[in-house]
């Protein structure tokens, strides 16, 4: 090779002959030790690095290390898909959201004749017993999951939703939950609300952070400078909305509005508030996230974001199925928009006495 090559070709080069002799196997040795080896920029290292993971050589886990993406062997078609939740989702598979996820899941692949099958399996013995009878797998992801995902990517072909994982050679299907709850924030403002609540999510994932972000940006644009007292930490429980609400009726000077980062904390809230003998929307106005089949059933029905668990279904489906035919998906990654679904239980500001 010539002296014009760049040094991150040559890192690169160097890795690949090094799995074809089977000198790595499993885990690489660390960035730095393979600088020193190499005589090269430990940044120049991490630029070969970061470009085999993005070809799906090598894939990364969070403060674990590299290792090399093993190939998996062909097998029989099952024509049976799994649906992985992890088991410290409350309430599991009837979680409200993950069920109509589940349900929207399995209306695609019954069209392409797949069934589907839902497990929470992380040991890892009983989890390759599951995983040797199916096709692949549509698994939600969570940072505390990487090394699971990368257990079942091992054996079958696996699409995540949720947040992406660290192995940017998964596919992945995503809400863009940044813009949407923006878009909650500027609509509440534009009814007058300024003293803006708002119930966060877990604080794991992606998921949280940017529906958290989002609200701060949200306030942002309208003006608004953010207050800590303004937020409440929640857990996406019902119950945790019922606290929610308690901590923000104790403050000195409490919100108009609350934005809840999902619909069961917001019904959580709208009870909360019932009990004291408070009125939605005409007291406070309430928008949750999800848009569960509850939220257009009770009094006042609920404004939230409506995630497209349809669209959702049907991209990560079709991108399985490509991956289990041996072929590629037609994206690696893609974010979907959701929309703000307004109903009753948002008004305009009432004047306080």
């Amino acid at each position: 090779m010539n002296e014009s090559t760049p040094k991150y070709i040559l890192v690169e080069n160097y890795i690949l002959q090094a799995i074809r002799n089977k000198e790595f196997t499993d885990k690489l040795p660390g960035e730095r030790i393979l600088a020193k080896k190499l005589d090269i920029s430990y940044m120049t290292v991490r630029k070969g690095i970061t470009n085999l993971v993005d070809q799906g050589t090598l894939y990364k886990i969070p403060t674990k290390g590299t290792f090399v993406n093993k190939r998996r062997q062909r097998k029989k078609i099952t024509h049976t898909i799994g649906y992985f939740l992890d088991s410290r989702i409350q309430s599991g598979i009837s979680n409200p959201y993950y069920s109509l996820l589940f349900n929207a899941i399995e209306k695609k692949a019954s069209k392409q004749n797949f069934s589907v099958i839902y497990f929470t399996d992380s040991n890892e013995t009983a989890l390759q017993k599951t995983l040797s009878k199916l096709d692949g797998v549509i698994a939600t992801c969570f940072p505390r999951l990487e090394e699971t995902i990368q257990l079942i990517k091992q054996t079958v072909p696996v699409v995540v939703l949720e947040n992406s994982a660290a192995d940017k050679s998964i596919p992945s299907v995503i809400i863009d939950n940044f813009n949407a709850n923006m878009e909650s924030v500027d609509f509440i403002c534009s009814l007058g609300h300024q003293q803006i609540g708002f119930m966060t999510s877990l604080e794991d994932s992606d998921i949280g952070n940017d529906r958290y972000t989002g609200y701060l940006h949200g306030l942002r644009q309208n003006g608004i400078t953010p207050d800590e007292k303004l937020l409440f930490k929640g857990d996406n429980s019902f119950e945790s909305g019922a606290e929610g609400a308690e901590y923000f009726l104790a403050l000195e000077n409490s919100p108009t509005a609350i934005i809840c980062a999902n619909d069961s904390m917001a019904l959580g809230t709208m009870s909360k508030l019932n009990e004291v003998d408070l009125k939605v929307p005409d007291d406070i106005s309430i928008i949750g996230f999800d848009d569960i089949e509850i939220a257009s059933q009770i009094t006042p029905s609920l404004t939230t974001v409506s995630a497209p668990v349809n669209e959702i279904a049907e991209k990560a489906f079709s991108a399985l199925h490509k991956l289990i035919q041996g072929g590629q998906p037609e994206f690696r990654h893609i974010s979907l928009s959701a929309k703000l679904i307004i109903r009753k239980s948002c008004s305009e500001k009432k004047k306080r006495l």
